[in-house]
Parts: structure tokens; C-alpha cells; sequence
């Protein structure tokens, strides 16, 4: 570990630092740009700069304002992320992160810096003019009636800017705000502004962490503060790397966990669930709902079941959830899958489908529950993830209860862990007409229903989507009703959208005579039609087939469908979310007769004699 001496804006070595180890300051803050902070390389081959007051990176302004913060209250001493760990050494970013819980729980105090909370201004906009100031800035010193921490109107005024401040947003400050015995905030003008504890209403706001777990918090007991509830603070935050969702975590639950950069963010928050599992027995780990995940779009991964979480993000309604204790059930993680006895009820009516109950709730002695289905293959599926199930009274009309306790074996899940969706931007000439486009998902929780309109209320794209495009997710098959009016004729066709599990796309035409059916109303006389019509072209485009792209029609005029890839528009959505874009062309061919196709040939020949 290394640390800086304040007084000196001096980077010391482990191997130079006073034993036994001195008491210091550590700063929890957000980064600039990884250009703009002063890295550990800087501090090596840079130093100078800071000596002559010539440096260039606003970084170097950082690290000497907040050396000068800590020399001025008294300590020596000071730790900064930015340049205290070597990020070119796999090593030490491995032992940083691992024991990054552990530096700032043994830290004197923790400097909480807002770069963009400016308290006087906040003060200054809210028109509080009898406010004291102290000469140093410091509002947390400042004393009597009229002072930050008897003033209600100024207190509030600063802390609408505070719970706005994007630190609250982070990921890493997550375990910088719980870890530490004592941190301070201090606003853009390092000012000290005042304690966690005298912001608990503001930081409950911010990031729904109720105030008793900022005096309380400790990383192994789940009893007063459970594993869904932890990962529900984190479930809104962002890291600049991906896999940093997971591994900033690591210090909230007094693990070790091997870095893996590159991975991915799926692959690393299933190996902290792995992880979780083996060394704690908290099952409020799957009190998940998939229904957080990303608004208005129908789960893909349905595909695969299982007990794992696919991404933090489904914890975020997880926040009151507690664990009971460890006695009433047990479970591990196998080869196979989740083996567990926890008790379980059967449904009569089709004994396919279970029900078992959580060691956990929202209120004491209120169990939540989890619906499983039973496959061929001997294990149990998740299903309904959007939803827990409120044990307090479960129906006897529909559940029976299973005495014998006999393990069963839930499929873990082996998800992407990233959720897809295409749009497909339609271009076609003025002699093609666009009418409603209907859908039907083959996901397996869904299999069997009818087909939709794209535009009801369950398809709601999680973004706005022009005109002329059409948001198709993974396993959803589309048919988008098409008319022709030419001079010659007019003609009546579907254009047919299909997005497999894996995200490739398919695009065809289809006409009446094609497999047997004719064209009608989705929704009315030929809903069955194009029910069995979709599960004919999801059979034939999952083995292999595709759809034909080019159809001849009376009097010589051709149509045909072409797509190309096009980089995304700008659109907000969740990083969960890979989202792809598609150009699909509608042509239209007059084709030629033969005697008119040699009487330009005769004239071009005349021509160029």
C-alpha cells in the first residue's frame, strides 16, 4: 500500500512508509478522465511539475488541493486511488480491489468530495442571506442560530444539490460511503459541508439506504442487511469498465474474487453469485425480478430459466428485502445446477409447475416464494421471474404442499447475460403502402400465445421510435401487412421479421399462395392462419431455412427485400440493453419485354455508329 505525505505532495512506497503504519486520510471522489487524473506513472516520471507549479492535468490540482484539505485538519498522511495503485501491474490492481473495503474501514476519515455540489451557491440561489459563513468555508464548524446546522432552509437548500450529485451514482463510491468509521463531504471548493450521519435523509433519497445501515453496516452479517438488499443499492449504478459492476461489490460482502478483465459484466456478476452461494447461506440472493431489468421489453431470456441473477439491475425493487436467518433450509451450487430442500408446493391442476419458498420477505414471518417448472431432463426452471410470491397465505385451491423434504436441482442459467432488440428501419419506394405489424413471442414462457399488435401496451418500446421503424426482440417473428398500387396492378403481401435467440436476424416476403394460407385479418378470421403460419417459419428459419427475399407478381414487376447493418441511432437506453439497427430496403422492378429489350439495344448500337 502506498500513501502520500500531505505536506510534501511526496508518494511514498511501501517499503518507506513509518511502522508501524500511520493513521491517514483516504478520499472517495469521481474520476475526471483517466487523461485528466494523475495516475501512479505521473507521480514517477512528472513530479516536477507539481514542484514548479507548471503542471498541465487538471488531476495535479486534485491531489494538491486534497493533500492541503488533509494537512490542514492535522494528518500527515493521505491514501487517493488515483495514484496510489500501479493500474499497469495486474497484481497490485488485484490486491487494491481486494482489500480497497479494508483501506477505507481503517482510514481516520474519509474525504467525500462533490465536485458538483458548490454549497455557498446553493445557499446563494435559495436567497438565504443571514446565513453565517466561517472565514474558512467550513460550514460543518459554524455554530448558533443562524448557522448550516441549525438553518433548515439552508440545509435543505444544499441538499437538493446533493442528492443530484452524480457520486451518489457510482459504483465504487457504494463501499466508500459504508466502509469508512467517519466520513465528511466536502463541495467542489473542498469545504467541509458535513457528516454521513448529518446527511442520512439525503443519502436515503439518493440511494435508498436507510440511515441505520451507515453507522452498522458489516459486510458478513445478513441478518440485519441481506445479500438482495446490498446488490439493490448497486442495482442503479454505473463503472466506466464493466466488469468494475461486480468487483466494486467485493468489499460489501467480505469476499476475494479473482479479477478477470474482459470477461464481460455477466460473467462476472454470475462468479460473485457462485461465490456468494458457497460461503453464505443468505437465499434472498434470488429474490430477483426480471421486470426491472429494462422497462418495456418482454424478457428474452426466458429461453434459459435459471436461479441466477442475469445482471445487478434485477435487484433494484430488492431494497426491503431481509433475510430470516440460516436455520430453515439449505442449499448449494453443483455441476448441475442449485441443489436445495427448501419447501415446496405442487400445483394439481398441472403438476409441471412448483412452487418454493425463500428464507426471506419484506416483513418478518412473510416469506417471498419463487415459481419453478419441472423439465424432461429432472431439474426445475424458474419461471414468472418477474414476479416473488407473497407466502402468507398461499391458495390450497391451486398449490399443494409437498411434505417429504427431498432435495430438487434448479437450473442455474447459462444466459448472455446482456438482453437484445433490433430495429428495423424501413425505406421503400411511394407504390408501397405500410400497414399494422403484427407479432407473436416464441420465448418458452410464452409460447402459445396470440398473436399482438407491435403497438400494444405490452411491446411499449423502453425508447421512442420513429415512424417506418420496427423494434423486434429475440424470439419474436413479425408480420408487417404491405400493399402495392402500381399503374398496372395492385397487390397484397406480408414482409416477415424473425430475430433468433442469438440475435441474428431474418427477413423475407411471403404471398398468399405461399404455404397455403391466405392473407386476412391477424387478429380476426385468420388469426389461427398466422399462428400456425409462425410457428411453420420459426421451425423452418431455427433449422436452417430462410425466407425468400425476391417474389415475382403479375406483369412482370418484381419485389424484393434487402438489409444492411447501420450504426444505432443515438437513443437512451440501459446498458443492459445491446441494441442493433437494420435498413431494410423494399424494391420494386418493372421488368421488360423481350422486343423492347432489343429495340434499345438496336438504338444504343445506332448511336455509337
Amino acid at each position: 500500500m502506498r500513501i502520500l505525505k500531505t505536506h510534501e505532495y511526496k508518494l511514498l512506497e511501501s517499503k518507506d512508509i513509518p511502522d508501524p503504519f500511520p493513521p491517514y486520510a483516504i478520499l472517495s471522489h469521481t474520476w475526471i478522465s483517466p487523461k485528466e487524473e494523475i495516475t501512479y506513472q505521473d507521480f514517477k516520471t512528472k513530479k516536477e511539475d507539481i514542484d514548479n507549479g507548471v503542471y498541465k492535468q487538471m488531476g495535479w490540482a486534485k491531489v494538491k488541493d486534497y493533500c492541503d484539505r488533509a494537512a490542514k485538519d492535522g494528518w500527515e498522511w493521505a491514501w487517493m486511488d488515483t495514484c496510489c495503485i500501479d493500474k499497469t501491474n495486474p497484481a497490485d490492481t488485484q490486491e487494491a480491489i481486494n482489500a480497497m473495503f479494508r483501506w477505507y474501514q481503517k482510514a481516520g476519515i474519509c474525504y467525500a468530495r462533490l465536485d458538483d455540489v458548490d454549497a455557498y451557491k446553493s445557499i446563494d440561489e435559495a436567497q438565504l442571506t443571514d446565513v453565517e459563513r466561517p472565514e474558512d468555508g467550513d460550514l460543518d464548524e459554524t455554530t448558533g442560530f443562524n448557522s448550516i446546522l441549525n438553518n433548515k432552509q439552508a440545509h435543505d437548500a444544499i441538499g437538493r444539490s446533493l442528492v443530484k450529485s452524480k457520486w451518489f451514482t457510482r459504483g465504487w463510491t457504494l463501499q466508500e460511503l459504508l466502509a469508512p468509521h467517519y466520513l465528511v463531504f466536502l463541495d467542489q471548493r473542498w469545504h467541509r459541508i458535513g457528516t454521513r450521519e448529518s446527511w442520512s435523509a439525503e443519502i436515503k433519497e439518493a440511494c435508498r439506504i436507510e440511515p441505520e445501515h451507515l453507522t452498522t453496516f458489516k459486510p458478513t452479517d445478513f441478518t440485519t442487511c441481506s445479500i438482495a438488499m446490498r446488490l439493490s443499492w448497486a442495482s442503479s449504478r454505473e463503472t466506466t469498465v464493466e466488469e468494475d459492476e461486480t468487483y466494486s461489490l467485493i468489499g460489501l460482502f467480505g469476499i476475494s474474487l479473482p479479477l478477470i478483465y474482459g470477461e464481460g459484466r455477466w460473467r462476472a456478476f454470475n462468479r460473485l453469485q457462485r461465490e456468494l452461494i458457497l460461503v453464505y447461506n443468505d437465499d434472498s440472493i434470488f429474490a430477483w425480478t426480471s421486470s426491472q431489468s429494462i422497462q418495456g421489453l418482454s424478457n428474452p431470456q426466458k429461453q434459459v430459466n435459471g436461479i441466477l441473477a442475469p445482471s445487478i439491475r434485477e435487484f433494484k425493487s430488492a431494497s426491503q428485502i431481509q433475510c430470516f436467518g440460516y436455520h430453515d433450509h439449505i442449499f448449494s451450487m453443483t455441476n448441475r445446477g442449485l441443489e436445495t430442500n427448501a419447501k415446496c408446493w405442487n400445483c394439481p391442476s398441472d403438476h409441471s409447475k412448483f412452487l418454493i419458498q425463500l428464507n426471506c420477505g419484506n416483513e418478518p414471518s412473510v416469506h417471498k416464494g419463487i415459481f419453478l417448472r419441472y423439465s424432461p431432463n429432472g431439474s426445475y426452471e424458474r419461471t414468472n421471474d418477474e414476479q416473488l410470491v407473497d407466502m402468507k397465505r398461499p391458495d390450497l385451491r391451486t398449490w399443494t404442499s409437498i411434505r417429504e423434504r427431498k432435495p430438487i436441482l434448479i437450473r442455474s442459467g447459462n444466459l448472455s447475460g446482456c438482453q437484445t432488440a433490433s430495429i428495423f428501419v424501413l425505406r421503400y419506394p411511394e407504390e408501397v403502402s405500410l400497414h399494422a405489424t403484427y407479432f407473436t413471442d416464441f420465448g418458452a414462457a410464452v409460447l402459445g400465445t396470440r398473436l399482438k399488435l407491435l403497438d400494444e401496451p405490452a411491446a411499449t418500446s423502453p425508447f421512442q421510435t420513429e415512424q417506418d421503424e420496427i423494434l423486434v426482440q429475440v424470439n419474436q417473428l413479425t408480420f408487417t401487412k404491405v400493399d402495392i398500387q402500381t399503374r398496372d396492378c395492385y397487390f397484397m403481401l406480408d414482409i416477415v421479421i424473425y430475430v433468433n435467440e442469438n440475435g441474428f436476424p431474418s427477413v423475407g416476403i411471403r404471398k398468399p399462395e405461399r404455404w397455403g394460407r391466405t392473407l386476412g385479418d391477424p387478429l380476426g378470421d385468420s388469426s389461427r392462419d398466422y399462428q400456425g403460419l409462425a410457428g411453420d417459419l420459426y421451425d423452418i428459419l431455427n433449422s436452417g431455412g430462410y425466407l425468400p427475399s425476391f417474389v415475382a407478381m403479375e406483369n412482370d414487376t418484381t419485389l424484393s427485400v434487402h438489409l444492411l447493418p447501420n450504426p444505432p441511432k443515438r437513443r437512451p437506453v440501459d446498458k443492459s440493453l445491446e441494441l442493433r439497427e437494420y435498413t431494410l430496403r423494399v424494391n420494386i422492378c418493372k421488368s421488360r419485354t423481350k422486343g423492347a429489350e432489343d429495340s434499345e439495344q438496336l438504338s444504343k448500337r445506332r448511336k455509337v455508329r
